[in-house]
């Protein structure tokens, strides 16, 4: 898990989309050099809906900032919040390999009205989470205004993948938190 070589491809994605792509920043790091509690949020095979939302004792909601549809891959740059306090609690991107999905899952997923983890659950989906780096991410302004942060600061966040239950990828993941307190 000391590398990805895919690191942070997703985001820059949707960067090099933009008229002024906001710049990239970041590095590998080992997850113990990770401060709690974002070492306990990241570094696991869980994922980040159900986590998120344990942690934050509130259900979990999607807000998207971009999506795209490109043949069998259905692309989104997100931010997830919290659902009473609409705080944002993870900012990232996703690519779901849309064929690995049963019909009616790949319309919810195109609806866009919630977050992966909690679509695949609520039909009984089996997957594994398979976190293949962690880093470190200077936040730019796309990362601050979606964050609600006050300027640059130092994020860290995880490049995952989901497989379904024959290891095949379901989706391929960037998930970046906002400086957290200890609870």
């Amino acid at each position: 898990m000391s590398h990805c070589p895919k690191f942070l491809d997703l985001l820059a994605e949707f960067y090099g989309e933009m008229a002024a792509p906001p710049a990239i920043e970041a590095a590998l790091v080992a997850p113990e050099a990770m401060p709690q509690p974002q070492r306990s949020l990241l570094v696991h095979d869980r994922d980040m809906t159900s986590t998120l939302a344990r942690f934050h004792d509130e259900p979990i909601e999607l807000r998207v900032l971009d999506c795209k549809l490109l043949g069998d891959y259905y692309r989104r740059h997100i931010v997830l919040q919290t659902a009473r306090s609409r705080r944002p609690v993870e900012y990232g991107a996703i690519r779901v390999n849309l064929p690995r999905l049963a019909a009616p899952v790949q319309a919810e997923v195109l609806r866009a009205r919630g977050p992966l983890g909690g679509i695949l659950a609520a039909h009984a989906i089996t997957f594994r989470c398979c976190p293949g780096a962690y880093f470190k991410i200077l936040s730019n302004r796309l990362i601050d205004e979606s964050l609600r942060l006050d300027g640059p600061e130092w994020l860290y966040g995880r490049c995952n993948c989901l497989a379904d239950a024959g290891g095949r990828t379901i989706a391929e993941v960037i998930e970046i938190l906002p400086l957290l307190d200890i609870r």
